[in-house]
């Protein structure tokens, strides 16, 4: 069972600022802000919800197939993957831009100030016949709005089943874009924060979205989370890391577990299980990409936490 994965691959520049934004502010002042930060730390980091997903599932022992774009810049992300043996024959380059980038600073409190520049992301293109070669399901994460909107039309034209994670895109697609993602996807991944956004600003209810041939996953952060079907609720909850290091892209290496469970055709409690463990890994490193757990301590952790041998 192939799966393909679609969305941003960017680099993460992260600052930590060791005082407080809101002693920055002054609340006469909002309208016209002119800040800097002095930040304490610099660190980058291979990221893009979409090379986030595909390291985790690489991680739990699948094969993910990534589509993707890269810029001018995107040597050291291609070279990164192809060393995880992920599979990037569909990660193309677009030579007049840069590779999307986030920049991201956090202050002593774990406040977040993030500015994005899609850059290639903007570019990706519908999968082609070669890139759907033996694909059985496909993964739509956030990336470019219209290139999201013509996979999943893609997808259904074909038959392909589809999850649907719009993460930060929730907010930029229009409610019918939305909606006709949603009802046309086996799987709806999204936060307790999205799943409210789609409710109260775009008329998506639960009640709408979770039908006999469609769940949702509604991931709740420390709290674990919780997979409706029409037929009950299943709660997974959070397997505790060693520590934590980072929590940015925690959701995204959950995804990816999850997809190695699809993959493997196993039901959805034992997938989002998989998530679980593996997301717990992800915390006890920064950035969405610098963990690297073998199988053995993947399955050492998911006998310890779950009581059965590990599937993947």
């Amino acid at each position: 069972m192939a799966i393909l994965i679609s969305g941003s691959v960017a680099y993460d520049s992260v600052c930590s600022y060791s005082g407080r934004f809101d002693e920055m502010l002054l609340p006469d002042e909002l309208s016209h802000l002119n800040l800097t930060f002095l930040a304490d730390t610099l660190e980058r980091y291979f990221g893009g919800c979409a090379g986030n997903i595909a390291w985790a599932m690489k991680a739990a022992g699948g094969s993910p197939r990534l589509l993707a774009m890269l810029g001018k810049d995107g040597n050291a992300y291609r070279d990164h993957l192809d060393k995880a043996g992920i599979d990037s024959r569909f990660v193309k380059d677009a030579p007049d831009e840069w590779t999307a980038q986030a920049f991201i600073t956090t202050d002593s409190l774990g406040n977040q100030l993030t500015t994005f520049h899609a850059g290639a992301m903007n570019l990706l293109q519908v999968p082609d016949r070669e890139a759907l070669s033996g694909v059985t399901a496909a993964h739509i994460a956030p990336g470019g709005l219209r290139s999201m909107v013509s996979q999943g039309e893609l997808y259904r034209k074909l038959g392909i089943p589809y999850v649907f994670d719009p993460g930060q895109a929730t907010s930029q697609l229009s409610p019918a874009a939305l909606k006709e993602l949603s009802l046309g996807s086996m799987l709806i991944c999204v936060s307790e924060y999205e799943e409210k956004l789609l409710a109260d600003r775009k008329g998506l209810e639960r009640k709408q979205l979770v039908t006999p041939s469609r769940s949702l996953l509604v991931t709740r952060g420390g709290e674990g989370s919780v997979i409706y079907t029409a037929e009950r609720e299943i709660r997974i909850p959070a397997v505790q890391p060693l520590r934590i290091a980072d929590p940015v892209g925690a959701g995204d290496a959950y995804r990816g577990g999850l997809l190695r469970g699809l993959e493997l055709g196993l039901p959805l409690e034992t997938c989002g299980r998989i998530g679980s463990t593996i997301a717990s890994f992800k915390l006890e490193a920064p950035g969405g990409q610098a963990y690297s757990p073998s199988l053995s301590d993947i399955a050492a952790r998911y006998r310890m936490v779950w009581g059965e041998t590990y599937p993947g």
